[in-house]
């Protein structure tokens, strides 16, 4: 669904004449957004884990 939405709101900032490049471009930022949260979100449960493991 988050992809979805990102899809729809991304996809008015790739302008060109190809849709192809347009998809791609688009698909890429979605992917590597989504990747990035993710990323973080497994640190901030690593970080939560060590510090109850601390307590």
């Amino acid at each position: 669904m988050i992809s979805f939405i990102m899809f729809m709101i991304l996809g008015t900032f790739f302008t060109s004449g190809d849709p192809t490049e347009e998809a791609v471009f688009l698909f890429g930022t979605v992917i590597i957004l989504l990747l990035s949260f993710l990323i973080s979100l497994f640190f901030y449960l690593i970080d939560l884990v060590k510090k109850n493991r601390r307590i």
